[in-house]
């Protein structure tokens, strides 16, 4: 009886914490994403950081520079965690307007 009432404790102090948490989808143009392996190694990149569901990446063209479309999750990621990585990889991201 006590297990029962614990759990039901914290899942109560825990359930506002899942309310807070969203996913998110932001729109990113990545520079310098300008060969064929660009593209697969920024959505790599952006797979690996925590709480990232889904990653699309459209290469770059003559035109337009390499776009990735992230969703997360962002209880435990952010868009600026989003830009380091892209950076860090070396190809600096900016949100898209």
């Amino acid at each position: 009886m006590i297990r029962i009432s614990v759990a039901a404790a914290l899942a109560v102090a825990i359930s506002p914490l899942a309310a807070q948490a969203a996913e998110r989808t932001v729109v990113l143009n990545v520079d310098n994403a300008t060969c064929a392996l660009c593209a697969p190694i920024v959505k790599k990149t952006l797979s690996r950081v925590q709480g990232v569901t889904a990653v699309r990446v459209a290469e770059a063209n003559a035109e337009a520079s390499a776009v990735a479309t992230v969703t997360f999750d962002d209880a435990t990621a952010d868009v600026p965690k989003l830009i380091a990585a892209t950076t860090n990889a070396g190809y600096p991201a900016r949100l898209k307007n």
